[in-house]
């Protein structure tokens, strides 16, 4: 069974079913196993494409899902991912989402499980893999699944939507039916750390609520203390949440108190204190920022749990740089901008920050990059002095024309003002 070896070797690398667990592991560690250059794994890929016209619903979703846990790193590392390995990877996901198109087609939602349809999002997301008929088909099932008796299960929407967050996939559509979803169990019995990342999932939605004041009402009805032991992923996007309101740029009246607030700024701060290695991407554009009279000042923490890669200064005006990697983008389409990318836009608007994105091929072509711990060149400005000058001053010109503050304030809650 060469999608249950694929399923089972995914489950062992990420140490699923065993007694050892390696989610905790350096980002790049999974694809250091060296999978992408065995002979054998690569007869495993042709086996599974060959097989993929007799698969089952929950047979192709275990294809997508073996993927996802092999190829976890693939958004960091795709740039240097040999390029036969990348074709055989993607005729493979090509073919199971074809596969699951033909599968979805005219079937009512009822009888469809929830998992065959959100494991498929949510293993495209860990690619880094964005097919936008395939969130799209499955994203009207899921919604209808949400008025179901049982409807859809809190984990089910939950993964649902940080699949599409992850890859930017909109879900206005679905909008008004997430915001009105009643779980079939009270909040009171969802763990903290999956409430928090509940709240912040929500904040990509143009309208959230009444579920997102669901939400934080169950988050303020228990002890700031809660906020401590939470994943720091969690509580990043319940600070995004936290800001978005305050700045009245999101559609909610979902408001923390103030110790909450207090104590979550605490705990990401206290999360946030490991030392974060600078990238030579980012030791490279930082001497060019330099270079240009920007007086770039690295690493900042702009409020707790929200940093910038530079804040730098232009006729003494500040404004920040984030310099963004292989990973803010998409594996397949190249240049899509990944869900986070556009959410820290999203936040820095809110808050009055000019905030300026350099992306990584400007710095070296993503052929220039070498693979970890093999030798070769590090990157090196391929833009000259002139260009990257060009390029921030051009970010910024659109910035204060469109987005003076006051209107990046109301920004996000234009639909707001108008409804009222």
């Amino acid at each position: 069974d060469h999608v249950g070896a694929l399923y089972n070797l995914g489950r062992m690398t990420r140490g699923r079913g065993t007694s050892e667990s390696k989610a905790d592991w350096e980002r790049h560690d999974a694809m250091q196993l060296g999978l992408q250059d065995d002979p054998m794994f690569a007869d495993l890929l042709v086996a599974i494409q060959d097989s993929i016209p007799e698969l089952d619903q929950k047979g192709l979703s275990r294809v997508l899902m073996g993927l996802g846990d092999t190829h976890e790193d693939l958004p960091f590392g795709h740039a240097t991912t040999p390029n036969a390995h990348l074709r055989r990877l993607f005729a493979v996901v090509e073919g199971t989402c074809a596969r699951l198109l033909s599968t979805w087609t005219g079937v009512p939602s009822a009888s469809l499980d929830d998992r065959d349809l959100g494991f498929p999002l949510f293993a495209l997301s860990r690619l880094g893999i964005y097919d936008e008929k395939v969130f799209q088909t499955a994203s009207g099932l899921l919604a209808a699944k949400l008025s179901e008796d049982p409807p859809l299960p809190t984990q089910g929407l939950r993964q649902w939507l940080l699949a599409c967050n992850s890859l930017n996939h909109s879900l206005t559509e679905f909008s008004e039916s997430i915001a009105g979803y009643k779980p079939s169990e009270s909040w009171v019995k969802e763990e903290d750390s999956r409430l928090h990342q509940m709240a912040g999932a929500l904040a990509h939605l143009s309208t959230p609520d009444p579920l997102l004041s669901n939400v934080i009402g169950e988050v303020i009805a228990r002890p700031p203390s809660h906020l401590q032991g939470s994943k720091a992923v969690a509580l990043y996007g319940l600070k995004v949440v936290d800001l978005l309101s305050k700045a009245g740029c999101l559609q909610s009246d979902a408001q923390l108190l103030p110790e909450h607030g207090r104590v979550l700024d605490q705990a990401l701060e206290q999360k946030s204190k490991v030392v974060r290695r600078a990238s030579h991407l980012e030791n490279v554009l930082g001497n060019a920022l330099s270079r240009c009279g920007f007086e770039p000042c690295q690493d900042v923490v702009v409020s707790p749990g929200l940093s910038a890669d530079f804040q730098c200064t232009v006729n003494g005006n500040s404004f920040f740089v984030e310099v963004e990697g292989p990973s803010h983008f998409c594996v397949r389409p190249f240049w899509r901008p990944r869900g986070r990318a556009v959410l820290k836009q999203r936040v820095f608007a809110s808050q009055g920050w000019p905030l300026v994105s350099i992306p990584y091929w400007i710095a070296a072509p993503p052929g220039a990059y070498i693979r970890r711990g093999l030798p070769g060149r590090p990157p090196s400005l391929e833009v000259s002095e002139k260009e990257l000058k060009d390029l921030v001053r051009e970010q910024l010109d659109v910035w204060h024309s469109t987005c003076k503050e006051h209107q990046v304030r109301q920004w996000w809650a234009a639909d707001r003002v108008e409804k009222k």
